[in-house]
């Protein structure tokens, strides 16, 4: 009887050490963020390791960063010399940034991108919408010359998909500056190599976790607001052209335009 007893008690010991086992490594898998820091080890020397990702190439290559790069400043050529080019550059550099969000978007999901990739993406990202990407057209050439009414050559499908390509954006650097890069990124410590620690610069070399994060929240958070308010107007503008379309087409008047006229507010100078 003693023995059938211990033998119980041992068997009910084993399932509890289970039962706890498995607990903890259910709770360390929700824990873990999906973007890591990582140390790939490409050799038997201390020196063979690199801290992004294998698929690094792809995603910011040198050829890739020369294209973005190029279209940068083709961008800025045509916005402010080229009328007629402006379209053709802005639809480059709308592919560019179609491309990096969904590399990060798509990556971050099946866990393949790093902290290290995801940080230079945004740079890029970042890059393209504070640089020559315009939705109404006030860093183009059309805006100096004509003023408010620069605001006619835009507002069409292009348009709209930059709006949504910056919100995507915005939003997904949003979240990637709150959750997917914090300080002590993960309650465990996956990565004790030199690539523990994800730098950035900011004038100088500095943590990507320190106090440049913080100033990246309040930017994202502007960006999602303004882009927010944007892509509600045009909601609200497209409502507005549909309903005109719909009482245009009760009264017979197929040849009027729908088109909807706007006012800026803003004077040339401004």
């Amino acid at each position: 009887m003693a023995a059938k007893t211990s033998l119980l008690s041992y068997v009910a010991m084993l399932l509890f050490l289970s039962s706890t086992h498995f607990a903890i490594a259910a709770g360390t898998e929700q824990k873990t963020k999906w973007l890591v820091p990582r140390t790939n080890i490409t050799g038997p020397n201390p020196n063979d390791y690199e801290c992004e990702s294998a698929r690094a190439a792809d995603y910011y290559g040198i050829g890739v960063r020369l294209g973005i790069y190029f279209s940068w400043i083709t961008g800025w050529v045509a916005n402010s010399f080229v009328a007629g080019d402006i379209g053709g550059a802005l639809d480059t550099n709308a592919i560019f940034l179609f491309a990096n969000l969904v590399a990060m978007v798509r990556c971050t999901i099946t866990k393949v991108l790093t902290q290290l990739d995801c940080v230079i993406l945004m740079h890029l990202s970042g890059g393209t919408v504070f640089s020559v990407l315009s939705l109404w057209g006030y860093r183009t050439c059309h805006y100096l010359g004509e003023g408010p009414k620069g605001i006619r050559h835009f507002g069409g499908f292009g348009t709209h998909l930059r709006l949504l390509l910056s919100m995507a954006v915005a939003v997904y650097g949003l979240w990637f500056w709150i959750i997917g890069i914090q300080p002590d990124t993960t309650e465990i410590n996956v990565d004790a190599g030199p690539c523990k620690t994800v730098y950035t610069f900011m004038f100088a070399k500095v943590r990507a976790d320190g106090g440049v994060r913080i100033f990246y929240i309040i930017i994202c958070v502007g960006c999602v607001i303004y882009f927010g308010i944007m892509l509600l107007a045009s909601t609200l503008a497209l409502y507005a052209r549909l309903a005109k379309a719909a009482n245009l087409a009760k009264q017979g008047k197929w040849r009027t335009s729908t088109r909807l006229h706007y006012a800026t507010g803003l004077y040339h100078k401004e």
